[in-house]
């Protein structure tokens, strides 16, 4: 190991953002140790997380990452909070070098008139109860049988899938049984999909709007304001795609879901909840009033939120397409980075990206390593009692799917407390291994 090789590298998130990120780092240094820190006892964030429960084929992106965590110095501390249970500073004096990778979570909300009233939701909230998402783990929301969708990107079009679905379609998954039983018990009937964009120049992916086809019992229709440009390719394969929704004749239907491209929220009407959503713009035929009990907003994230940061104020964490660099030794990945757009495969050419600044910076000798900082072992003996181990994790993993309910892959457990009651239950009974990461004392829940 020469004295441009970093020997410790911290990297906080361990969602697609962070494991890319260290992942890159390793295959180029090879003898470095990596430690991925979380807040949470389970890594793996938005894949575990932000990813619609029905998707597992996305979800199994996580072997890869499990395979690293395999190795003695590729670390998981899990029940770490930078910047509540060690200072941002306090991590960078025994590390070379820190990624952030700590996301950006916050829906963009609704601001019409009328958005404060009772069933106007944001989908975080439907995907965060489907998905079990812990700390604190928050009810499904009361969902009625006349939904209006605002959006048509892939979160809105998992927003409508999830609405026409049935219990039979969720094998194999790892969806929430409370969350699901919740909304099944009175499904939506009838669901409209608001769009400001044509279908051309709309967000949705061509292979998400043809999986919706293959659920039956649904029919479906599609009001579009304009056409594709001969020359725009992509539109005219989404738009032939909507065209062959429009053309599906189920035998018996049991939700309608009527697509409206170019159309305008004015105002959300209603008493105490919400009773009918009112256009300012649609194409023609489609009503300005559109009935409803239930408004979802699918249409992105808050740029601006700073997520569960304690270090917002230090750096500007304004998106950027630019450098990962916040200054030598500290960078930035992911959605941190580049804000809340693009999916898995966009943050792991983030994270490639960043490595390679990463490299080049320590190999040039413009970002220098110093004398050997420590790393992980150098931390408080109290910090990294209170660390939940990637071996920790595999326990809790092995749990979940032990606690499976027929038919799914695994049942999460609903709280973080949860989660660490049940390490802490398997240290005491001497289950956990990987003692390097995990010492033998009571587990501090943080």
């Amino acid at each position: 190991m020469n004295a441009q090789t970093p020997r410790r590298i911290a990297v906080i998130g361990s969602g697609p953002g962070g494991c890319f990120t260290a992942q890159a780092l390793r295959r180029h240094w090879k003898d470095a140790e990596i430690t991925i820190f979380d807040r949470l006892a389970a890594p793996y964030g938005l894949i575990r997380y932000g990813v619609a429960a029905d998707h597992q084929h996305t979800k199994a992106v996580t072997r890869q990452f499990d395979r690293n965590f395999g190795s003695e110095d590729f670390r998981f501390a899990g029940n770490v909070e930078v910047g509540r249970d060690i200072d941002l500073a306090e991590l960078r004096d025994a590390f070379d070098i820190v990624v952030l990778a700590t996301g950006r979570w916050r829906d963009r909300a609704l601001t019409v008139p009328g958005s404060h009233l009772d069933g106007v939701l944001v989908a975080g909230d439907i995907v965060n109860a489907l998905n079990t998402v812990p700390r604190p783990n928050l009810p499904m929301p009361d969902i009625g049988e006349r939904v209006v969708v605002v959006g048509a990107g892939n979160v809105a079009l998992d927003m409508v899938r999830f609405l026409i679905k049935t219990a039979s379609d969720y094998v194999d998954s790892d969806i929430s049984p409370e969350a699901l039983d919740a909304y099944l018990a009175r499904p939506a009937r009838e669901i409209t999909v608001l769009s400001r964009s044509p279908i051309a120049s709309a967000k949705a992916d061509v292979a998400m709007v043809r999986e919706l086809g293959r659920i039956p019992g649904v029919a479906f229709t599609v009001d579009n304001s304009s056409t594709a440009a001969e020359d725009n390719t992509l539109g005219r394969k989404r738009e032939a795609a909507f065209a062959d929704l429009s053309a599906i004749v189920p035998e018996q239907t049991r939700a309608e879901v009527h697509f409206v491209f170019g159309a305008t929220p004015s105002r959300i009407r209603g008493g105490d909840r919400v009773e009918s959503v009112h256009l300012a713009e649609a194409p023609a035929g489609v009503p300005g009033v559109i009935e409803a009990d239930t408004v979802i907003s699918a249409i992105g994230f808050d740029v601006n939120a700073p997520g569960h940061w304690h270090y917002a104020e230090e750096y500007d964490f304004a998106p950027s397409d630019g450098p990962g660099r916040l200054e030598c030794g500290l960078y930035r990945a992911g959605w941190l980075k580049r804000g809340p757009v693009g999916a898995i495969p966009a943050n792991r050419a983030d994270a490639h990206q960043v490595a390679k600044e990463i490299i080049a910076d320590v190999e040039s000798g413009r970002c220098p390593i110093g004398v050997d900082p420590g790393g992980f072992e150098s931390l408080p003996d109290a910090l990294r009692s209170q660390a939940v181990s990637f071996a920790d994790w595999q326990n809790v993993d092995a749990a979940e799917v032990a606690n499976a309910q027929p038919s799914r892959v695994r049942t999460k457990f609903r709280t973080h407390a949860e989660m660490l009651d049940t390490v802490a239950e398997l240290r005491a009974n001497g289950t956990a291994a990987d003692t390097h990461t995990a010492p033998s004392r009571p587990l501090v829940k943080g």
